[in-house]
Parts: C-alpha cells; structure tokens; sequence
C-alpha cells in the first residue's frame, strides 16, 4: 500500500519493502475534481507483494479529506489503516445497489435484485460476550401414527368444530387420505402455491362423508377440510348389524351384495365377507370402512389409485347397493341366503310387503352379473398362482 503527497510537482512513491522511489501509479488526469484544501487525491494500485504493512504519508498532512469520505493513515505500524465509507471504485454502496437493481432489457423478465447490507454481522472493536444458555433438549410432540411414520395419510384430526349455533360432533372422528402441495399460474402473482387436502369424517355408525380443503397453510387447509366434511354426509346400509335378527348374526357389518364401482379410471371390486375376515382392501379404503362402520369386505383397485378417484367410486357404490328388503319387493319374492354351518336349509332374509308371488322366478332368465375370468377360474378349480411353476432356490 502506498500514498501520494499532496505537492503536484513531487510525482513519485515509496515503496515501504524496498524503500526505493517509484513513480506513481493511477494518478487522475483533473485532480481539481476532488480538490479539497490544495490537496490532491489518487487512486492508487496497492503492490501485489504488500498487504499487511502500514502505509504513511510523506509531505503531507495526515490525513486526506474528500468531501464526506476520509482516509485516515498513520506513520505507526501498530495503528492498521481504517476507512468509514469509503467508495469502492469511486461510487458509493446505495448507488452500487441501486445499479444492480435496474430491471435488465425490455421482455427479459429478470426479478430485482434485494439489496442486503454487506457490513451486517462483521464484529467491529470488542465487546462484551453474550451469555450462553445451556441448549435444552428438544421436545417432540408425540402424534398419532397413520399409514407410515412421515405421511399424513391415515392420521386422526378428532371431531369436527361445533357449529354457529352451538351443536357439537362428539361422535364422529375425521381422518386424513391426502395432503399434497399444488401451484395455480395467476396474471398476478404468478405461481401460486396452496396446500390441498383430502379429509373423511364419520361415526362409525353408517354416517360418513368427504371434503376438500385449500389454502396457503396446511393446518388451515385441513381445519376447512375438516369442517366442510360434515355438511356432506352419506348413510350407508350396512347388513347384519344390531337391528337384525339372531339368526343372522353370523355376519356382522358388511355389505349386502358384491359391487362394482367405477369412477373416471378407477373401478373397485367390493366383496361380501363373512364375520372375522377383516378388511382386505387398499390402506384408503381400511380408514374409510372404519368410519362407516364395516368391518369385513373385499375390495380390489383396478386401473388409477388416484385417492379422490377411489374415495368417490367407494362412495358411490356404497350408497347405490341394494338392500334385502328392496329387493324383496321389487322381485315380489323370498331372499334367501345359503350359510356353511346350516347346510342346505336356507335362511330367509327378506320378504315382500305385500306378499310373495305364486309364480317362480323363470329359469332361463339371464342374471345382470358380471363374471370376471379370475372368479371363473378359481370356481372351477383352475387357477394357478403366477410363481407355481418358478423354480426356487434353498438359500
């Protein structure tokens, strides 16, 4: 580092390592532009070897004064040169700042720079130490656990909030299918981030519904989810629960008939189940059965697992299947049902209202029902498993 003196005539420096004279280096051509009391300043080119050591002036007053910045250099190797605001190559910071923040060319859509402040956590003189607190140890709050450790799928949110007009849902719980992030493209904001979720509410007892919540938050999304499930309830006939008969206690809350739902690319596959099968279905499917209140039926997924595609094809079906008694009376005959442990005396489920026909069924009609190759196969005693014939090895 090096400096000038401020006599015009006197063009030449000194070199602190070697002590040699040198002329100077990045002198401006109008020193009168920043002239300040028969002083002249110039820029000058450090040397590349010298870093460290203390420059001083020759000839001159301690120190150089333009305008409101100053540089403050002292002849003490033990004193380091200090500068307060010193323009870096002749501009100041706010207009640097204020030149990297001009938006680029027309159309180039290039956002502003922020502008941050450089001189924010540089320690300057010294000061007294902050106070260190012992680091405590984090408390987790322990959640419910839903179909994996991370997911929110499956986790409960408890009961809806009570009403305006003071009514509460104290029997009916809310589970969570998805949470998932989405993105709007809007002319304003641009692209627009929300949180969607999927919610199921029900009480066990044949009421159950469904809603979608959004919003920028994923607590508030699953509060207007939550809330908006329970104006959209559904009663699902369930067969075999408490109201029916003891001699069909055998089977308990499944349901009536084998179904087939389709919604969009999904299509379900619900089977009747006898008691103690449990629920051999998709994980969404388990959480929202529970809800409604069945515990033992057969679903397979076919096609999209969308989980709205599947929440509404189980809805659907749920609530479009027949019941005994409707059946009864549209056929104007007995239902019967056929069970292991009786053998073959049937068991009547369902009568007509208004009395059963003297006229069967004709035989030869053809029945509305979908056969499928795999239910075929297994009636027949042909199926075979896909790894029957793969050779295993003993490990």
């Amino acid at each position: 580092m090096c400096c000038l003196t401020g006599n015009e005539n006197e063009e030449e420096r000194i070199n602190e390592d070697e002590g040699t004279l040198q002329p100077p280096c990045c002198l401006l051509k109008d020193p009168s532009q920043l002239q300040h009391g028969g002083v002249h300043t110039a820029v000058l080119c450090p040397p590349p070897h010298s870093f460290s050591t203390a420059p001083y002036l020759r000839g001159s007053s301690p120190g150089i004064s333009v305008g409101e910045s100053t540089l403050s250099c002292f002849s003490s190797p033990k004193k380091p040169c200090t500068s307060s605001s010193v323009p870096r190559n002749g501009v100041a910071a706010d207009q640097e700042w204020q030149l990297l923040q001009q938006v680029k060319g027309r159309g180039k859509r290039t956002k502003r720079k922020l502008k941050r402040d450089l001189n924010r956590g540089q320690s300057i003189g010294e000061v007294r130490q902050r106070d260190e607190w012992e680091r405590k140890r984090k408390m987790k709050v322990k959640r419910e656990r839903g179909w994996t450790g991370r997911s929110w799928g499956g986790i409960s949110l408890g009961p809806p909030d009570p009403g305006p007009n003071g009514e509460t849902y104290e029997g009916f719980d809310s589970r969570v299918i998805e949470v998932k992030t989405v993105f709007n493209m809007t002319a304003k904001e641009g692209r627009k981030r929300s949180i969607s979720c999927l919610v199921a509410v029900g009480n066990g007892n044949g009421a159950a519904g469904f809603a979608l919540g959004k919003a920028a938050e994923r607590n508030t999304a699953l509060r207007k989810a939550k809330n908006r499930a329970i104006h959209y309830l559904y009663y699902i006939e369930r067969y075999n629960d408490s109201t029916t008969s003891e001699l069909n206690s055998v089977l308990l809350s499944t349901v009536y008939h084998d179904i087939e739902s389709k919604f969009k690319r999904t299509t379900l596959r619900m089977k009747k189940q006898n008691k103690g099968y449990g629920l051999h279905c998709h994980r969404a499917v388990i959480t929202l059965c529970k809800l409604i209140g069945i515990k033992d039926m057969y679903c397979k997924v076919e096609g999209s697992v969308n989980l709205l595609n599947i929440t509404r094809a189980l809805f659907t079906g749920l609530a479009t299947q027949e019941t005994h008694q409707a059946l009864a009376d549209k056929k104007q005959l007995h239902v019967v049902e056929f069970q292991a442990q009786r053998g073959p005396l049937p068991v009547v489920v369902a009568s007509p209202k208004d009395g059963a026909q003297t006229d069967p069924e004709p035989e030869d009609e053809i029945p509305n029902t979908r056969l499928h190759w795999s239910d075929v196969q297994a009636a027949q005693g042909t199926k075979r498993s896909i790894w029957a014939g793969v050779k295993r090895t003993i490990w």
